[in-house]
């Protein structure tokens, strides 16, 4: 699935991988970059073609926006939709309470 092709201006998008970026347009500055991390929502833009990376996949780019109206851009390999998002969060969840009934809690 590819938040490219699935969204719309305005769709809330979340993010799979840490990553740093300075605000769209500006050149990267570790001074002014701002960490964004797994799990965080953001607002789907539009989305551009970097031609000076050599890999097809990896050219592509999402232009989003957060919370506070500040406009970002990274690899389109670091979001998903929000469906896909809690699907992924059902199954791990699930796999947990799974895994938690055969750990032995007892301390002795």
């Amino acid at each position: 699935m590819s938040v490219i092709t699935e969204s719309l201006e305005e769709t809330p998008i979340v993010i799979i991988t840490s990553f740093v970026a300075c605000e769209y347009g500006i050149q990267f500055s570790w001074d002014d970059a701002r960490e964004f991390g797994i799990g965080e929502v953001v607002y789907y833009l539009d989305d551009f073609k970097k031609e000076n990376i050599k890999q097809e996949h990896l050219q592509w780019f999402v232009k989003f926006r957060t919370e506070d109206g500040k406009v970002y851009s990274a690899s389109q390999l670091y979001f998903i939709g929000e469906y896909e998002w809690e699907e992924i969060v059902k199954h791990i969840c699930s796999n947990c309470q799974k895994d938690l009934k055969n750990v032995n809690l007892d301390v002795k």
